[in-house]
């Protein structure tokens, strides 16, 4: 009796470890394809595409590189929203999207004056939303992220 409890407990082990083994390159293919540039893209009038950026009272939020600049440093040289701006700008028909929360109408102007300073002689589309508790709820709560769900519950949470 024990040899045999003995030889099913060693089975299912085995077919534990394979299953695990299964199910973690199942999840290292998802995670691959989710690294795809341009994940993060939004479809955005005739043939074109926006990239969202989450505009907070005190910081900038790229959504696609996950990278928070602060407002004070959304121009400066070295500055990841530069570049990403520089690299979204680079093909036609492109756009940042800004997603405006609560008190940051301050932070996505200073975002929008660096743009025109920063690439002068292009022609600049920029759309924008305001992200309130009302829009939020109209979309699926499972698929905003943590921090800004924390930023419309709490909307002096990330005020200076």
């Amino acid at each position: 009796m024990v040899e045999i409890f003995g030889g099913i407990f060693a089975l299912l082990l085995v077919l534990f470890l394979i299953m695990n083994l299964l199910s973690q390159a199942a999840l290292v293919e998802r995670l691959e394809a989710a690294s795809d540039e341009g994940l993060y893209r939004v479809g955005w009038g005739t043939s074109g595409s926006g990239f969202v950026v989450l505009a907070f009272p005190a910081e900038l939020r790229i959504v696609e590189t996950g990278e928070t600049i602060r407002a004070e440093d959304i121009c400066a040289p070295q500055s990841p929203f530069v570049a990403y701006a520089r690299k979204t700008y680079a093909a036609e028909r492109q756009q940042l999207i800004f997603a405006i929360l609560e008190h940051g109408v301050a932070t996505m102007a200073n975002a929008r004056n660096c743009l025109m300073r920063v690439l002068p002689n292009q022609t600049l589309a920029i759309g924008w939303i305001i992200a309130n508790d009302e829009l939020l709820k109209s979309i699926s709560l499972n698929d905003i992220p943590a921090f800004v769900q924390q930023a419309v519950a709490e909307p002096d949470a990330t005020a200076p």
